[in-house]
């Protein structure tokens, strides 16, 4: 009986890691079961964390922490499943050298260095059935490695594009009124149409590499410029704005437009990968007047409100991104003039457009 229960417990851990690891490594449907309880765990206990203190460096260790966190629960898992598994017979292992049946820690040896793919090391299976079960058991462990290995190079890559997109939205503007206002160029909006028809593939990648890398929701950057979730609402505002405040005649290419939208509104759907519902705080209604201060011509409050009410669902979806990711409405919905990490960090952001500004170091009195 007590066997039958190692055996069964011991195979039951191991097949729950392999079904974690292909659905996170080979699908593109969000996590496993184990792989979001790791995630969503650690990234709620930071996000407390940041909270009482609003600091944004335990958030924005946390990815890196987990992608490795991950792949050590897989082999701690399987390690232990078939531990238990060559502990349900007292002669399943034994001493190379004189045929003693191998005692705990050197089973928990045994199966670390069969798993390792590395051999057998100074202990042997004893009988048929224990061979036939080594030779699994060195199986899966080769497959282990391939596959976290295979899993945490793409992540990084991902990582890093996370960045790259984050750093081209920040650079069209840093609230919704600032993008619409730096694309207006006093009598139409230019260029922008080639912007939205960039980006609408852009998004849509970095939609699907967050369904097949869920973790990629847990790389936080405390720095503005880098910060996908901010750049992100700030730009799904603006493109609402545009789709619904701006008048028809001055609005950007229809086609350019829906599709820049349909595509943030695709990424917003993988946010059921970690689990993220829309907030039951609904934004404020966005006003029109910077815009409307610059002569670029709008549709009236009364018309944009009655379009924007069919859009609380998608805009209370942007508020719970933000809370999820460690900010607030407020971080997007007005220009920021305080929270910079650095003198350096805000010359940063005023410079995003190439512009001379002086740095602030350069009139410090002396």
């Amino acid at each position: 009986m007590k066997e039958t229960l190692l055996i069964g417990l011991g195979f039951l851990l191991v097949g729950l890691v392999a079904a974690d690891m292909v659905t996170t490594t080979l699908t593109v449907d969000g996590g496993g079961i184990l792989t979001n309880w790791l995630s969503n765990g650690v990234w709620r206990l930071m996000l407390k964390l940041h909270r009482g203190r609003r600091k944004h460096r335990w958030l924005t260790m946390t990815g890196w922490f987990l992608l490795v966190s991950i792949a050590v629960l897989w082999l701690v898992v399987t390690w232990l499943g078939w531990t238990l598994v060559f502990s349900a017979s007292l002669n399943a292992v034994v001493n190379a050298s004189n045929d003693l049946p191998a005692n705990v820690w050197e089973r928990i040896y045994f199966t670390g260095y069969t798993l390792s793919t590395l051999g057998q090391g100074d202990y042997q299976p004893e009988g048929t059935l224990w061979q036939i079960g080594t030779a699994i058991a060195s199986a899966n462990g080769f497959f282990l490695v391939t596959l976290a290995i295979a899993y945490l190079l793409p992540v990084v890559g991902a990582a890093i594009e996370k960045r790259s997109l984050s750093v081209y939205l920040a650079a069209l503007g840093k609230t919704a009124d600032e993008i619409i206002l730096r694309a207006w160029n006093g009598k139409n909006f230019g260029q922008f149409d080639q912007h939205l028809i960039a980006l609408a593939p852009m998004l849509s990648r970095m939609g699907e590499s967050h369904l097949a890398y869920p973790i990629l929701h847990y790389f936080h950057s405390g720095d503005r410029l880098r910060s996908l979730p901010l750049s992100l609402c700030a730009l799904d505002e603006a493109l609402t704005l545009m789709q619904y405040g701006i008048a028809p005649d001055a609005r950007p290419d229809p086609a350019a437009l829906k599709a820049a939208r349909r595509a943030s509104a695709a990424f917003l759907r993988t946010l059921k990968g970690v689990y993220l519902k829309p907030s039951s705080d609904v934004p404020p209604f966005p006003s029109l007047d910077r815009i409307r201060d610059r002569g670029i011509p709008t549709v009236s409050d009364a018309e944009l409100q009655t379009a924007i009410d069919n859009l609380d669902r998608r805009r209370s979806l942007l508020v719970a991104l933000l809370y999820a990711d460690g900010w607030t409405w407020e971080d997007i919905s007005t220009t920021p003039t305080d929270g910079w990490k650095s003198v350096a960090d805000r010359y940063a952001w005023d410079n995003a457009d190439g512009s001379e500004t002086p740095h602030p170091h350069d009139n410090i009195p002396e």
